[in-house]
């Protein structure tokens, strides 16, 4: 029994008619007659009954049509969910998440995601750098959002945005009263640091100009355990405008100003053997965030 020929026979058993049947089948009568005839013969049974206008379901035809009919609906179900998955509008895609990037751009991203794949499931896999190159190498994620991830020849990294440095002040300190704050205004501040330097990284450039280096003092696993350091009183943070969406007691935030061009940038990791559509659909609506952030950095410039 092939499904070829249960759609064969649902449509005799609805029509009532092998001429129609046919018609509506768009082939001619006697195959469609043979293939109904090698259907009964496989089973064992009559399906139908002639009469003089047409064919009447057996008892058994009865039966057969109410399987034929689920056993469709399942084929064809699983053909659309098959096609859906091959379009990535169906299934599932883990992403590797960590520290600042949870707190606005990338919710930003995977709410545009959602709302356009609603019936893909997104795991987030929270985990430190080193962490999410490893799950991506095993194939345990499909893409990493993080600040200053690797590339290699297996990793492929995209820029997804930049955002202004702000400087995370206790209420406590002097500063906090300034509007903006100067480069050189944190000669003598001390400075919370990054497990793995990605701030100082980026500005590093930036103090070179200036002619100093800034004095480190107790480092954080990531810019909001930073900023809840700098709350608890114990320094001063450079961190990324996403941070702004986290309000902490005893933190105000102020813009950073240098003549030198400074940001914090958020990137994409991904397997670049990875072939997965769903992986493409996440990376298209990463690289309209993209878009906008670019827009925005030329508006400001």
């Amino acid at each position: 029994m092939d499904v070829r020929r249960l759609k064969y026979f649902i449509a005799v058993a609805e029509e009532r008619n092998i001429s129609r049947a046919a018609a509506r089948l768009h082939i001619s009568q006697p195959p469609l007659t043979r293939h109904i005839q090698s259907l009964e013969e496989d089973l064992g049974v009559r399906l139908f009954s002639r009469t003089n206008w047409g064919v009447e379901l057996t008892q058994a035809g009865a039966l057969l049509l109410e399987h034929a009919r689920n056993i469709n609906a399942h084929i064809e179900l699983a053909s659309e969910q098959i096609q859906r998955v091959a379009q990535g509008l169906l299934g599932r895609i883990d992403i590797g998440v960590f520290g600042s990037s949870m707190l606005d751009i990338v919710p930003r991203i995977l709410n545009d995601f959602s709302a356009s794949h609603p019936d893909v499931t997104v795991v987030l896999q929270a985990g430190p750098k080193g962490q999410q190159i490893e799950a991506l190498h095993h194939g345990r994620i499909m893409a990493a959002f993080d600040r200053y991830l690797p590339d290699s020849a297996e990793i492929a990294v995209e820029l997804v945005s930049r955002e202004r440095v702000m400087v995370a002040l206790n209420t406590r300190n002097a500063l906090a009263s300034e509007p903006r704050i100067h480069v050189e205004q944190l000669r003598g501040e001390t400075l919370i640091g990054e497990l793995d330097s990605s701030v100082f990284r980026s500005t590093q450039l930036m103090f070179e100009h200036y002619g100093f280096q800034p004095t480190l003092g107790q480092r954080a696993v990531d810019m909001i355990s930073a900023t809840v350091m700098v709350a608890g009183g114990f320094g001063t943070a450079l961190v990324p405008e996403s941070v702004l969406s986290l309000h902490l007691p005893n933190v105000v935030y102020r813009p950073l100003e240098s003549e030198i061009d400074v940001s914090l940038d958020l990137h994409c990791a991904y397997r670049r053997d990875e072939t997965n559509p769903l992986l493409a659909e996440m990376l298209k609506t990463a690289r309209a965030h993209r878009a906008a952030n670019d827009l925005t950095w030329q508006l400001r410039g």
